[in-house]
């Protein structure tokens, strides 16, 4: 019997009964997965509204305050230096472990371009109040810890809430003056590419930005609870499985391949950019649209077990890790382009995700690894010291989650030619998209090899083996900009992936290839084994949401406290937070 790890193609589900049994099993459950049972720490919430049109505040290009703003609106990035916000009587006690904060604004116009916003604290023990001063906003000491936040879309009259702010409220918080009761004070400031406009106080007492924080203090007895506060009750229960997934792992001989700690450890390019990117994508992508800080946590104790493996294996002068699957020509060197690609394209995401949750000494580590190592080494190879691209593979697979490389270097860098392969690239992967019918409207079919220009030929739809890689890309891109990947483009593969591929409705059959056809991929197994539902969160059907649901009930039950499958809950976590 094969471990289904030693290679991603070929495994027949019918060699194991295993999978059979449990497909019957899913069958025969209801939809919605058994309620787990999670002992949680007591946590509280605060909420502030800024209720003075003297707490909001626009410090212009002249460094003259606009309190308010006379426009009624906050303009976010161009049309301003800074941005001040300050919210009074926030009763978290000193010393709290702040779990989450995020603020929250009224969408005071339709704002689309991409745009990255960056915001500190005042580093002070209670914030006074913004005065009538040239530069009162940018001459205040801020903290340390900043977040760097790329808002979604925005439309007029919407409501958007920032990314977590936790590490920022918690160097205000943690100051020995701090006090219940104290006001904090956020400076925000832009990349003077494109505007998000919010409504001002001055405009509506209703609509001003608000402040959440959620805590934990010595008085919750020094527990900290398995699920955060905020998100609907079912995404937390969701999110509670996949943390015991983190906290209390079981694996076996079936499934031991999984265990993201062996990934890390193997040193292994192929391991590194497959499964182990899977794994690191899921948690990404549950982090964003929870903000739970163990996720990141995870992250960060497993790449650093990943950089303990990272060494000079060829004298060249760039550390590397090494390919350990097969024989020649690739073994034990990082001569494997697809697998390069694979793998870097997901460290440049857990960098960025660093980046965005105040991890900044590993942000700043992976960051330079990827410049003077990665990319340093194959521009040097490819003799192309600028410009792009600098490494190429005409595959979907690697080829789409290259795009997610340019697009997180150019988060990470500021370089706006990182964005403009991005961009480029992803017009490529789009252009390379057939449409099909489905049940549910216009689909996207796609051949397994891109045509970006070097005259490569047809080779046939791409294999259901390889596609967990193309959608977690796409899915990863479109929640951060939608320029790259739209809502109209995801649905079309979403209905691609739930009535092409997913053939059965119970989640047990996929096919072959992504045109639907090859015959059976597998069964139960496959699907709970890999993120093939991960674009649930576009299929307006529904049916991928059920059998994540139902594959779920049938290979978690009784063991939820010490489960295994990692991505089923993570994908619910995702699918829940649209």
């Amino acid at each position: 019997r094969r471990n289904p790890a030693c290679r991603n193609s070929d495994m027949k589900a019918s060699t194991y009964l295993f999978g059979l049994l449990l497909l019957l099993t899913a069958c025969s459950n209801p939809a919605k997965a058994p309620p787990i049972d999670l002992a949680t720490a007591a946590s509280s919430t605060v909420e502030r509204r800024i209720s003075s049109t003297a707490d909001d505040v626009e410090e212009t290009s002249s460094g003259s305050m606009v309190k308010g703003s006379s426009a009624q609106v906050l303009n976010f990035s161009t049309d301003s230096l800074e941005i001040g916000l300050r919210f009074t009587d926030l009763t978290v006690p000193q010393g709290a472990k702040i779990t989450k904060a995020q603020l929250e604004f009224k969408a005071a116009a339709h704002d689309t371009g991409l745009t990255t916003l960056s915001v500190r604290a005042h580093d002070t023990d209670s914030a006074p109040g913004f005065k009538d001063e040239s530069n009162n906003v940018s001459s205040r000491r801020a903290t340390s810890a900043s977040v760097r936040w790329s808002p979604s879309a925005w439309r007029w009259n919407g409501t958007y809430r920032s990314d977590d702010l936790s590490s920022v409220v918690q160097e205000v918080v943690d100051r020995q003056g701090w006090r219940e009761g104290n006001a904090l004070a956020f400076v925000i400031s832009g990349d003077d590419q494109h505007d998000r406009q919010a409504v001002a106080s001055n405009r509506s007492r209703s609509d001003a930005p608000k402040l959440y924080i959620w805590y934990e203090s010595d008085d919750n007895g020094g527990e900290a609870p398995t699920v955060p506060s905020g998100g609907s009750a079912e995404q937390r229960e969701w999110l509670g499985r996949l943390l015991a997934t983190i906290e209390n792992p079981r694996y076996d001989q079936y499934n031991g391949w999984m265990d993201p700690v062996k990934q890390a450890a193997s040193g292994d390019l192929y391991v590194y950019g497959r499964n182990f990117n899977n794994y690191a994508t899921s948690l990404i992508l549950a982090y964003r649209e929870t903000g739970e800080r163990d996720l990141i946590r995870q992250l960060e104790r497993l790449m650093d077990i990943a950089k303990g493996k990272l060494k000079d294996t060829n004298g060249d002068g760039y550390k590397n890790w090494v390919y350990k699957q097969g024989g020649a020509p690739f073994y034990g060197k990082d001569t494997h382009e697809m697998d390069e690609i694979l793998t870097h394209s997901v460290v440049a995401a857990v960098a960025y995700t660093f980046e965005q949750a105040g991890f900044d000494s590993s942000a700043r580590f992976w960051t330079d690894y990827l410049q003077n190592d990665f990319e340093a080494k194959w521009r040097k190879r490819n003799n192309k010291p600028s410009g792009f691209p600098f490494l190429r593979k005409t595959l979907m697979h690697p080829y789409s989650n290259f795009v997610r490389y340019h697009f997180y270097m150019y988060k990470l860098t500021g370089k706006s030619e990182y964005y403009s392969e991005a961009k480029r690239m992803a017009r490529v992967v789009k252009d390379h998209m057939k449409t099909t019918s489905t049940p549910n409207g216009t689909g996207y079919t796609w051949d397994h090899r891109i045509n970006d220009g070097t005259n490569q030929s047809y080779i046939g739809c791409q294999p259901t083996v390889y596609i967990r890689y193309t959608m977690q890309a796409f899915a990863d891109l479109a929640t951060l900009d939608s320029s790259l990947f739209d809502s109209t483009f995801m649905k079309r593969v979403a209905n691609t992936m739930a009535h092409k591929v997913l053939k059965d409705p119970d989640g047990s059959y996929i096919t072959n290839n992504v045109c639907g056809g090859g015959g059976k991929y597998g069964h139960l197994y496959y699907f709970v084994s890999y993120p093939y539902s991960v674009l649930a969160r576009w299929d307006a059907s529904g049916r991928l949401e059920l059998a994540t649901r139902r594959a779920y009930a049938a290979t978690e039950r009784y063991r939820e406290g010490s489960p295994r499958i990692y991505n089923l809950p993570a994908i619910m976590v995702f699918t829940l937070g649209k």
